[in-house]
């Protein structure tokens, strides 16, 4: 009382606060206690709880410190934010207690980084994963339940761990949960696995997190938990253990926890035991794929239950579901008609025998158990091959796993003598990983290209190869499947084959080739290279040697390489003989988006079998083409997006053929039709326009006169509008635009609409002017004479059937116009025929003969011949004739040949009358469901007794139901039923509007059923109501769903119709359903559009979004307790709405009242005080006014409380007194969690023995009646889940024995025990937050430093070489889900020392340094850890030597931060070289090998930039790299920016020639390497020093002076060369010697000791002498065999044949090659002689011939 008296002076004191604080908010930590010690003095008030704020560091710091973080988004101009905002602090304790942090934001910017866009929101981190919330936040028990379930928890790949609160709410909400119960993690901390228990743990974790997605798709929860305190109430005995919690009913787990396929199926069997009715279990089509994944044994069975033969044999089966069980079998059903065809499943029921996921039909009587027992036990005990269906083979081949196909014929005496054969060796290719199976489906064989059984394919990947063998020997069949399983050869398929790999691959590249062709063979020996590549890189690779194959392609040059994209081709066109290229192109196709070149024959293959395609005619000789080109593949993604294809073609004679004049230019083909663009190619975005609207919208189509004429000779129905050289704005084009209003009508009806300006087949068919519209049937031209303004004459016009007869002929109908004449026209004969069938010609001739007598008596005949038209309207076969009467169908089953007798057949059943029921087929019913409103189907089978029986009754009341306006017809289509799910016979059906109404009652009385039938007309039981009653109905009913609807739409009938079947059951409810077609009422309720529901509640409403066509999902919405309540007061609700809060509702209180009692008011104005606090207890307050129903509970006496939970079957009736409302809430808060949230206390050897074995604990010593002690434990409490959170367990004890064994005297006193050595807390212990933060403390210590992102990012710009070890995001408190324990340290020691020496001379170092590291390690007791923490450590082995070189380890958790890095599994390492980052992709767990990839030059280096190393990794490579120039400069250099400008210029170059270039900027360095002068240059061959005096600005002539044999030399030594230095070398040297050899090769080792002796003697006789280790190089000089030496002469290469060893020999051949004049020489010496005595003679005979030179002419003056 003294409490309650202090907390009304101080709530009247703080009256700002009375309208929120209640007195359960004010509470002491040892309030409600049992057991609690003598009051302390009343504490002072805890301010209220609320939720809160940060910003943006503090959420990114807290999202890397906690697992489960809840983030509210709000905005300062948020109106309802506040509203929301004081909804959500009502949870935030509850959160807390469930381990969820709950912090709001005020952060737009952040936010949208987050998605988020609208406010408030609120997303839920799990281990930094986010996830957005979607639902009411004013519904705040929602936003808890959201934030603490399973599903909400759910990572995928991860088993999430849950604490003891989460653990009991997931075990109450859910079916089916797995439990894993590990030890705690003070036993078991994350880095220290030096007990049995933890490593077993550690291992069952790994294994089992590979069965989380399956059990998720069975509907099994699974989780983890570190509790052994909860393990121990379970007496489960040693961790870890696996508790599988069904219904809230343990089952312990007795196997091997590593086996997790046992594990799976153990889960998967015991999801179905313990029911109270042994019963098969119902699967989703989901589950059952996992389950034949991960079941070895399984049965299936197919059923209908709406079928009675189903159920008959369902209960025959539940009578061996037992006996299965003993044998190891698990038998499910499923009902799903969908799935059962995918299994090639057509008749239900079915049962089906899965064996590793190889299916077996059970083909023997379904109705004896006994039978299919024996069968089942057979199938497990027998070895056969087994039989499959082709669905079933479809499936396996798509998955790309590894089978043999036998393809035989069951009644074929060889199938059987060789199927005889191979069951011998079923097992043998069982042990090689083959599955072997055998299908008996001629069809299926046909597609693969097999034309004669047996044969048998052998599929890889989805690529198939036939063998060639004989079957009957058993033997060589099983070693060429060995040889297959073990081949890397490409594949040699046959052109069906080929079809099909193209049709169900995304990425096959074929090679064309002639394996009698030399060139092919070389080839294709090259290409085996790159198989393997393309496997990996997901690109089948095969080969066909067909040449009629590669023609059908339009290739002409045998080989090529063709690479099909989802079916579109595109040619290689590069050389063939460099793989290389070649597979950098394949990769590059499948990675990036290019449009393919492709040959005239690809193109009509793609016309003909591609839906939507654009294509491309160009030049590629012509420029301006090539940059059209190049636009367009700026919209090759948006248009793959959009499921157009566009490929080009470089063929001018193919364009021309569509009368394309000028190139290039565009064609849309739609369904094999062109339509030319005509706009501006260079504008790509107009082109992308205008192939979208053609796709998605009918448009007139614009075609050339070429393409004219091919649509006119192969289409029936062609409307061609001749515009003449048409502008817009000109006549023709506004006629045109009016016509294009009509196009869709006309595609509707199979016409086909377009439109030219060539005047070519204008000419040809007289039209004189223009615009002229002329109309083609079946090539027989009509002109249009009427007004072209007038687009609905010109509508009427076409589709009249007089404009649509050919006078004298059977019209040629496509489908679309067919259905439109059966659907116009009461009498109609049509001929089905097949294109190119020379019968049906003759058939025709005849029947043209009675085509004027059908016309005189109004009968149409039409004949169509479209593909599949069989298959179209399920016609028996082809050619056939159908006489149509009102859409009902009768076959002609005479003579075809008889037109007279046709004549009369057809003339009778014109003039005839039914009065019987109309037979239907397919196509016909399909079309009365969706066009008769009223329409009885009568369902039979052929083979049923009493169908017909049944039928005669039925026809008596035929002419009844027409008088009514109902259609009634019959259908014996057997599968058709079943696709609707009738599967019993004969069953009857009543469609309205198209919603059926299955008959339930006696068949046969047809009285009974024609009352039925008028029943379902007449039943109308919405109630249409105007505005007046609308507002009346809000006032007095209690819950009234409207249903706006348009009184003129045709859809409205539907949608009536479905709500009125859910009528009934929703007034149960109390849900009273009127309709309404008042559009402003509507309109003010939301619906601009109807139709829509509104749902109003005491006057307020809210509108269903869902799809108001599926009854089933109105009824649950419009039925939701969500949804049904009104107010915030406790809701009234009836027998019916009550078991429905049961079924959604875990916990439910209920006070039962009547109106007649006097005291109820009073109680119930009580009760409505506890209301919202018992809301947020998750426990719903309803009443109930029903005295029987209150009987029923055992209530006799009103009022009364009884509430309600799912681990009781009988309810808990409320004895206390009904007037204190705070007692009630107590009585109802402890019913629901009779435990209280509590440190634990223990004493004796329990507590002893877990100080000794746990890794982490914190124990609270105190005393009886200490006050301090009782205060002190209060603040204790708050921090108990914390610890929890960080791997530390809380433990209290009064125990003096055990504290004074640890020296504890004085009281109360905290110690905590890190692998039992103690340390006591010396600070304030009333400061919870200051003990919380100093236990941590003392539980965490990194080696390696852990940063955040920000810190990372400034490290990344201003270190220059960085290494980042990514953790996990279980990382924190917690080991990672998917860890596995691992070996000792001493193991690892040795395995590693296996490991094989490298290259670099620092391994022995390296070897050395982890070696003593690792003996510390071990010295600290950590025997064993999970592989994260392994690698951590092992990278805590080289973190000193990394410093060594300079580069500086740290680790972060950020996983969103990793993506941005392609880190996609965890833990990786990713190493930044001056900010560029690299993925290491090796082994982790081999520090050794990290270390050494870390100081690899070829990491270290960075493309096109010179490196900038440091000191200790400038002595490093020193050592190692033979060629190193190293510049040396000062930050502060003026002129040192200019010159390493200049030097980036040549890094790359450099890097050619072998050369390491780097840079420095360290004085240090340069004293040590006696640099005087800063800016520097050295050059460093093998750490011998040369100084560049030149101009550094000039990078020429420093990479000249780089590569110049001056300075490349050493004396004494044999200099080793690259590629780019020996071809340099042989540009620049007459005489070359080329030393070829092998690393670690003996052979070379000997031979080269021996050659560096003549090393100086080459050099005086003028040869230069190198060495390379480069085998594949050598190749081109014709080296085969390694070591080798190639002398080259002026490039001309002499490979030495003799002995290596014998340098002397080496050296005089090299001295003969050098000094011999070879005949070559001699001729061309001769030649110049020659030419020089032949100019010598031209010069003398010049001389010598001169002519006599002219007198001079006299003067004048002379003369």
């Amino acid at each position: 009382m003294t409490f309650t008296r202090l907390k009304t002076v101080t709530l009247l004191v703080t009256c700002a606060l009375l309208a929120l604080s209640f007195p359960g908010y004010v509470n002491c930590a040892n309030n409600g206690k049992k057991g609690s010690q003598p009051a302390a003095p009343a504490a002072p008030l805890e301010p209220e709880a609320v939720i809160e704020e940060v910003n943006a560091k503090q959420l990114e710091k807290l999202l890397a410190d906690k697992d489960y973080v809840a983030v509210f988004w709000y905005a300062r101009s948020c109106v309802t934010c506040d509203k929301v905002l004081a909804e959500l602090e009502k949870i935030d304790d509850d959160t807390d207690s469930f381990g969820v942090d709950f912090v709001k934001i005020n952060d737009k910017r952040l936010a949208k980084q987050y998605g988020i866009k609208n406010f408030p929101a609120l997303t839920y981190f799990r281990e930094k994963e986010p996830i957005i919330y979607d639902g009411d936040l004013m519904d705040e028990e929602g936003v808890l339940d959201f934030l603490t379930s399973l599903e909400a928890m759910d990572l995928p790949d991860r088993i999430e761990e849950v604490n003891a609160k989460i653990l009991q709410k997931i075990i109450e909400d859910t079916d089916f949960v797995a439990v894993l119960f590990c030890p705690d993690h003070e036993t078991c901390p994350p880095r220290v696995m030096d007990k049995q228990q933890c490593r077993k743990c550690a291992k069952a974790l790994q294994e089992l997190e590979n069965i989380d997605d399956e059990a998720d798709q069975l509907g099994i929860g699974f989780v983890k938990i570190h509790d052994e305190a909860l393990a121990d109430e379970y007496n489960l005995g040693g961790l870890p253990a696996l508790v599988y919690y069904r219904h809230q009913t343990p089952i312990i787990y007795e196997g091997e926890l590593q086996r997790e396929e046992d594990v799976l199926e153990w889960l998967v069997q015991n999801k179905s035991t313990g029911d109270e009715d042994d019963v098969i279990e119902d699967v989703t089509s989901k589950t059952l794929s996992t389950l034949i994944s991960n079941i070895d044994n399984l049965v299936v069975l197919f059923y209908d239950h709406g079928n009675d033969d189903s159920m008959t044999v369902l209960e025959e089966l539940e009578q061996i579901d037992d006996d299965c069980d003993k044998h190891g079998i698990q038998f499910v059903k499923i009902d799903d008609a969908k799935a059962a065809g995918d299994y090639g499943i057509d008749s239900i029921p079915a049962i089906v025998y899965f064996e590793k996921e190889i299916p077996n039909v059970y083909d023997g009587d379904l109705m004896d158990e006994e039978q299919i027992l024996k069968w089942l036990l057979s199938q497990l005990e027998r070895d056969e091959i087994e039989d499959v269906t082709d669905e079933m083979l479809d499936t396996m081949i798509k998955e790309g796993r590894v089978i043999a196909v036998l393809f035989y014929d069951n009644n074929d005496k060889k199938s059987q003598k060789v199927l005889e054969e191979l069951e011998n060796i079923d097992d043998e290719c069982d042990a090689l990983g083959i599955t072997f199976v055998k299908i008996d489906n001629p069809e299926e064989a046909v597609e693969y290209g097999i034309n004669k059984v047996p044969k048998l394919i052998y599929f890889e990947k989805g690529i198939p190869t036939i063998y060639e063998g004989n079957l009957e020997d058993e033997e060589k069949l099983l070693k060429w499947l060995t040889d297959q399983t073990s081949s890397d050869q490409i594949e040699d398929i046959t052109d069906e084959m080929l079809d099909l790999i193209i049709e169900k691959m995304p990425h096959v590249a074929v090679l064309f080739y002639d394996k009698d062709q030399k060139k092919s063979q070389k080839i294709l020996a090259e290409l085996e290279n790159i198989d393997d590549e393309c496997d990996q890189n997901d690109i089948a690779f095969v080969k066909i040697d067909d040449d009629k194959e590669a023609k059908e392609w339009g290739i002409d040059e045998i080989p090529s390489i063709v690479l099909f994209e989802r079916g579109i081709p595109h040619i290689y066109e590069g050389d063939l003989m460099k793989e290389d290229e070649l597979l950098g192109w394949l990769v590059h196709q499948k990675r990036y988006s290019e449009i393919p070149e492709v040959t005239d024959e690809m193109k009509d293959k793609l016309v003909e079998n591609t839906e939507h395609l654009a294509v491309i005619f160009y030049d590629k000789d012509d420029k301006q083409d090539m940059r059209i080109l190049n636009e367009l593949e700026n919209i090759d993604d948006e248009l793959e997006k959009e499921g157009i294809v566009i490929v080009r073609i470089d063929n001018a004679a193919e364009a021309k053929e569509y009368g394309l004049d000028h190139l290039p230019a565009l064609i849309y083909f739609e369904n094999k039709i062109p339509a030319l663009y005509e706009g501006d190619l260079m504008n790509e975005d107009e082109v992308l326009e205008w192939l979208l609207v053609q796709k998605k919208t009918a448009t007139i189509e614009e075609v050339t006169d070429e393409i004219l004429v091919t649509l006119i000779n192969e289409h029936e129905y062609v409307v061609v509008f001749f515009t003449g050289p048409c502008e817009p704005g000109e006549t023709c084009d506004h006629t045109l635009n009016a016509l294009e209003t009509i196009d869709d009508e006309l595609d509707e009806a199979g016409i086909i609409f377009v439109t030219t300006e060539d005047t070519g087949v204008a000419k040809k068919y007289n039209v004189k002017t223009y615009p002229r519209l002329v109309f083609f049937r079946n090539r027989d031209p009509l002109h249009f004479t009427g007004d072209l303004d007038d687009e609905d004459e010109v509508l009427a016009w076409i589709t009249d059937d007089e404009t649509l007869e050919i006078p004298g002929k059977i019209e040629e109908v496509n489908v679309k116009m067919l259905d439109k004449i059966l659907a116009e026209n009461d009498h109609v004969v049509v001929f089905f025929y097949a294109e190119g069938d020379k019968k049906a010609q003759k058939i025709l001739n005849e029947l043209e003969n009675i085509d004027d007598e059908c016309e005189e008596k109004d009968i149409d005949f039409v004949k169509t011949s479209d593909d599949d038209i069989d298959k179209e309207y399920d016609l028996p076969g082809l050619p056939a004739l159908a006489f149509y009467r009102h859409k009902f169908r009768t076959i002609y089953t005479g003579d075809l040949m008889k037109e007279e007798e046709i004549l009369e057949w057809v003339i009778d059943l014109h003039e005839s009358t039914a009065d019987v029921i109309e037979s239907v087929d397919r196509k016909t019913l399909q079309v009365l469901i969706n066009d008769v409103e009223h329409l009885a189907v009568f369902f039979y089978d052929d083979e049923c007794e009493t169908c017909s029986d049944i039928l005669d009754e039925l026809e008596n009341i035929d002419d009844d139901t027409d008088k009514h306006g109902i259609q009634f017809v019959k259908s014996n289509d057997v599968k058709l039923a079943h696709e609707i799910g009738i599967f019993a016979f004969p069953a009857l059906v009543y469609y309205e509007t198209g919603v059926p109404i299955m008959y339930d009652g006696n068949l046969d009385s047809n009285q009974e059923v024609f009352n039925w039938i008028l029943e379902q007309k007449a039943d109308q039981s919405i109630e249409l109501i105007n505005r007046e009653q609308l507002l009346e109905y809000i006032g007095t009913k209690d819950f009234l769903a409207v249903v706006f609807y348009k009184e003129d739409d045709p859809d409205s009938p539907r949608v009536l119709r479905h709500i009125e079947l859910i009528d009934d059951e929703a007034s149960e409810y109390g849900i009273y359903i009127v309709k309404m077609h008042d559009k402003l009422m509507a309109k003010k309720y939301g619906f601009r559009n109807p139709p829509g529901l509104t749902y109003f509640r005491k006057g307020k409403y809210i509108n269903y979004d869902g799809d108001i066509d599926d009854e089933e999902e109105v009824l649950d919405w419009l039925t939701s307790p969500a949804n049904m309540e009104m107010t915030d007061h406790i809701e009234q609700v009836n027998r019916k709405m009550f078991e429905k809060i049961r079924k959604n509702s875990d916990y439910v209180a209920v006070i039962f009242y009547s109106d007649e009692c006097k005291q109820c008011p009073r109680v119930l104005a009580e009760v409505e005080h506890i209301d919202d606090e018992a809301d947020k207890a998750g426990i719903d307050f309803v009443k109930i006014d029903d005295k029987l129903m209150a009987k029923e509970y055992g209530v006799f006496a009103l009022p009364a409380i009884v509430f309600f939970k799912p681990t009781s079957k009988e309810p808990v009736i409320y004895a206390g007194d009904l007037y204190e409302e705070e007692q009630i809430l107590t009585w109802l808060i402890t019913q629901k969690d009779p435990s209280g949230d509590v440190i634990e206390d223990l004493e004796g050897e329990r507590l002893v023995h877990l100080i000794e074995e746990s890794g982490s604990i914190a124990v609270y010593f105190y005393a009886d009646g200490c006050e301090q002690c009782t205060k002190v434990l209060e603040e204790l409490e708050n921090i108990d889940d914390d610890c929890d959170k960080h791997g530390i367990t809380f433990v209290k004890t009064r125990d003096f024995s055990v504290a004074d064994g640890y020296g504890v005297h004085e009281y109360p006193a905290l110690v905590y025990f890190e692998g039992g050595i103690p340390n006591v807390f010396e600070g304030e212990l009333s400061e919870e937050e200051e003990v919380l933060q100093w236990l941590i403390t003392q539980k965490t210590e990194d080696r390696i430093e852990l940063i955040t992102r920000q810190m990372l990012e400034t490290m990344v710009e201003e270190t220059q070489y960085l290494a980042v070890y990514f953790l996990p995001p279980e990382r924190k408190g917690k080991q990672p889900a998917f860890c596995r324990s691992f070996c000792s340290p001493s193991s690892l020691k040795e395995s590693n020392l296996t490991t094989t020496t490298t290259k670099h001379s620092s391994s022995q170092f390296v070897q050395s340094y982890i070696s003593r590291k690792r003996k510390r390690i071990q010295k600290q007791d950590k025997i064993n850890c999970n592989i994260c923490d392994q690698i951590l450590e092992g990278l805590e082995l080289i973190d000193d030597e990394c410093d060594v070189f300079g580069i500086h380890m740290v680790k972060i958790q950020d996983p969103q931060l990793a993506k941005r890095y392609s880190i996609k599994t965890f833990p990786a390492l990713v190493y930044f070289r001056n900010g560029n980052p690299l993925l290491f992709e090796g082994d982790l767990q081999n520090e050794q090998s990290v270390l050494e990839w870390l100081i690899d030059d070829d990491n270290r280096e960075l493309a096109d930039e010179i490196e900038e190393v440091n000191e200790r990794m400038l002595d490093r490579l020193m050592a190692e790299s033979t060629l190193l120039v190293v510049f040396f400069y000062d930050d502060d250099c003026a002129e040192c920016e200019e010159i390493l400008e200049e030097l980036e210029e040549i890094d790359g170059e450099a890097d050619m020639f072998g050369i390491d270039f780097v840079k420095i900027a360290s004085m240090e360095a340069a004293k040590t390497y006696e640099i005087v002068n800063i800016p520097s240059l050295v050059y460093y061959r093998k750490q011998v020093p040369v100084l560049y005096d030149g101009d550094m600005h000039q990078h020429d002539k420093v990479i000249t002076w780089l590569t110049s044999q001056d300075v490349f030399e050493i004396k004494n030594e044999i200099e080793e060369v690259n590629r780019k230095m020996l071809d340099k070398l042989l540009e620049e040297n007459e005489f070359l010697s080329v030393f070829f050899y092998e690393h670690n090769h003996p052979d070379s080792i000997a031979s080269l000791e021996k050659l560096e002796n003549i090393d100086s003697e080459t050099d005086n006789l003028d040869i230069t002498f190198v060495k390379m280790a480069d085998s594949r190089y050598a190749k081109k000089w014709g080296v085969t065999k390694l070591p080798a030496m190639v002398y080259f002469r002026r490039r001309f290469p002499s490979i030495y044949r003799g002995d290596l060893l014998s340098e002397d020999e080496v050296l005089e051949w090299l001295r003969k090659n050098r000094f011999r004049q070879p005949e070559l020489n001699i001729f061309m010496y001769a030649l110049i002689a020659l030419a020089l005595a032949f100019v010598v003679y031209t010069a003398f005979l010049l001389q010598c011939f001169k002519p006599a030179p002219p007198p001079p002419v006299q003067h004048p003056k002379q003369s």
